[in-house]
Order: C-alpha cells, then structure tokens, then sequence
C-alpha cells in the first residue's frame, strides 16, 4: 500500500506588510472607489442639468422682481420730483366771471402743491367751495396732469341787492355774492333796504316762481317792516303801481296782480298784504 505525500502550505505570517503589498492593498481599494463612483455618475449625471436649468430660472425669476421694484421706486421718486405731479394751475368755470376769485379762494388750492394731497380731499374741495360761496349749486373738480379745472353751476340770479350805494348779485337760494358789481341793467330787480337775511332769501326763493310776465313788470322790491308785519314788502312796477305784500305769500297772490291792475282807471296802490284790493295814490 501506497501513500502519498502532499506539501503542507506555509501560514501566512502576521508580519508587517511590504511596500509593494501595501502599494497593491492602496491600488485595490482605489480600483472599488472608482467602481462605486462608475454606479453613482449616471444617475448624478443625468440630473446636474436640470439643477442648473431650476436653479439660473430661480435667479433670473429673482432679478426680475428686484428689477420691477427698483424700477417702481425710481419711477415714483421722479414722477415726485417732476412738476407733473404738482399744481401747476387752476381753472375756474363759473355760471358768474366777478365769482371766481372767490370760488378760487374757497377751494384751498395752492400753486405747486403736491397732488397726492390734493387728490383725496377732492370731496372736501367741493363741499369747502359750497359752503363759502352760497350761489354755488353744484361744483366738479377735473384733473388733467398737473392742471386742475373747476366747474361750478351756481343758482340764476333773480336780482341787486343795493347796499351802501353799490350793488350785489342776488341768487334764487337769497345767496348775496361778496363781489360789488360796476353796473346794472334792468332786467332784475333791485332789492332795497332788506335788513334781514332771512327776509331776502324768502323774497328772493318766492320771486323765482312768479310767471316771467310778472318777473319782467317788477323794477324795485323793497323792504318796508313793521312792528305788525316784519315781512312787510313794497314791489315796484313798472307800469306805475305799487303793490303791498307779505314776504311769505306774495308769490300766491301775485297771481291776481294782472286782474286788478287791468280794472284799475290810474296808477296806484294794490294791497294784497291780507286781502287784495287796489285805490288810486291820492287816496290813503
């Protein structure tokens, strides 16, 4: 019987290893790092465009907003700067040409005041001019750039009002303009020695519903008060009567006017004060 003989394999000896061993272990290791980073590349790879793509998006996204807001700021701080945004004038349409330096002087407005202080007070402008100018009806206030135009509708005027020898626009609301006028014609009457606010503003509202034929034939309206009757009023006419009335109720009366006169053989007195009945002047 035979046997046979294998050679025992020398143990690997735990002894230190070469520089050419470990230079060996350093390649291997660098071999399976650069197979890790083979596996991840595609993947990192395929994705690092997009992230670029999002990523310049983002910033010109961000650069357009700074952009638009710089932009705004700068336009806003010249629009300021620029005489456009300031009051550079200011027109005056009025119903009556001797009112507008009043109208002009009520609104507030100055020369070269900003419009972002003008602009939100607009409602206020127009009741301010309605308020210190009595004869306004209706005011509307316009802007064109820098230029802002009034037009203001005031009440018709229905007569003068004679005062310390000069004469004032009378108005249907009884409103007395603070203007003194250079003349007069007679296609209103003149309101004579009216103490009383109150009294001339009845007069004047009563006289703005008298038929025309009735408005044309009356030349003076004059107050003539009395302990009995503070309304008391005498109407000039211009066909030669005088006609005594009651504030509050000569424009209902008046109606008859035409009646009596027509009945009436002279010039005199129609007294509708109470009644209505006329007599001649030489009789009391």
């Amino acid at each position: 019987m035979a046997f046979k003989w294998h050679k025992k394999r020398p143990q690997r000896s735990s002894a230190p290893l070469t520089p050419w061993e470990q230079e060996q272990q350093r390649r291997k290791q660098r071999l399976e790092s650069e197979q890790k980073k083979t596996v991840l590349r595609p993947t990192y790879d395929k994705n690092l465009p997009k992230l670029k793509k999002k990523r310049t998006q983002r910033l010109k996204k961000h650069e357009k907003v700074l952009l638009t807001v710089f932009t705004t700021i700068a336009m806003v701080t010249l629009y300021f700067i620029l005489p456009i945004s300031r009051v550079t004038s200011v027109k005056i349409n009025s119903t009556y040409d001797e009112s507008k330096d009043e109208i002009l002087s009520a609104t507030g407005l100055n020369y070269y005041e900003s419009l972002f202080v003008v602009w939100p007070k607009t409602e206020a402008i127009k009741e301010q001019v309605k308020q210190k100018v009595p004869s306004v009806q209706a005011v509307h206030v316009l802007y064109k750039g820098s230029h802002v135009t009034v037009n203001v509708r005031q009440y018709p005027m229905v007569g003068y009002l004679k005062k310390d020898g000069n004469y004032y626009r009378v108005t249907a609301n009884g409103a007395v303009a603070v203007q003194k006028l250079s003349g007069i014609t007679g296609k209103y009457p003149v309101f004579n020695n009216f103490k009383s606010t109150q009294v001339l503003k009845t007069v004047a509202q009563k006289y703005t519903s008298l038929p025309p034929e009735i408005k044309q034939g009356i030349s003076e309206i004059h107050a003539i008060p009395s302990r009995v009757d503070p309304e008391k009023i005498k109407l000039y006419m211009n066909d030669g009567n005088q006609v005594i009335a009651k504030a509050t109720t000569f424009d209902r009366k008046m109606k008859y006017y035409s009646n009596i006169a027509a009945n009436m053989d002279r010039p005199g007195v129609v007294d509708i004060e109470v009644g209505a009945y006329s007599y001649p002047y030489h009789k009391k």
